[in-house]
């Protein structure tokens, strides 16, 4: 089995559910994804064994293997723990900013804007998910990366199925923009402000669902 092929699977696997392509609840079999994907069972096995750890999916032996639920609770309390470590990210960033960082967030969110003008959500997804962790990883907290990064698929995940929530690709590419001018003053109060303001308006969560 390449290497190359198993990373294709794992990431199609993962855009399908991250995108609601694969309704919670959905059961998924190793035989139909190969056969869909024209891979091997091995392949998808490997997949599904990574986005168990991932939180998108529960395997249950005979009983098969079902896309994680998404529910208003649940989701909250992913967003209030991506907000706190953000935030407490970003607190320590700014102090520690090179200016190659800050062109590399500012290439990412050129990346983004011309993904939206495509209409290509999944792209855009993508570019946010590297934006956000790369300010994230100038603070050093390489430990907590990999738990932002799961806590941000299923904010986005999230942020997709709630059925109240929709907001255009432009203006969500743009919404990056204000944090990148406080990082380019390096004005801590206003990232903090323009930080937690993007963060408390992933989606909207005084709507009833």
């Amino acid at each position: 089995m390449s290497e190359a092929r198993a990373s294709r699977v794992l990431a199609e696997l993962r855009r399908r559910i991250v995108m609601n392509e694969f309704a919670p609840g959905a059961v998924l079999t190793e035989l139909g994804l190969a056969a869909e994907l024209a891979c091997s069972q091995s392949s998808v096995r490997e997949a599904l064994l990574r986005l168990e750890g991932e939180g998108l999916v529960l395997r249950a032996g005979r009983q098969g293997t079902t896309v994680t639920d998404l529910d208003l609770g649940s989701a909250t309390e992913i967003l209030n723990l991506r907000r706190r470590l953000e935030l407490r990210g970003a607190r320590r960033s700014i102090r520690r900013l090179s200016a190659g960082d800050l062109a590399g967030l500012e290439a990412i969110q050129e990346r983004m804007e011309r993904a939206a003008r495509a209409g290509d959500a999944w792209a855009v997804l993508e570019a946010d998910m590297d934006l956000h962790l790369a300010l994230f990883r100038a603070s050093g907290l390489f430990a907590m990366v990999p738990i932002l990064a799961r806590v941000m698929l299923h904010s986005y995940r999230f942020r997709l199925w709630a059925p109240w929530h929709r907001r255009p690709l432009t203006q969500t590419a743009l919404r990056h923009r204000p944090i990148l001018a406080a990082l380019r003053a390096g004005d801590a109060a206003a990232l903090n402000h323009e930080l937690g303001a993007h963060l408390d308006t992933i989606v909207e969560r005084n709507v009833a669902a």
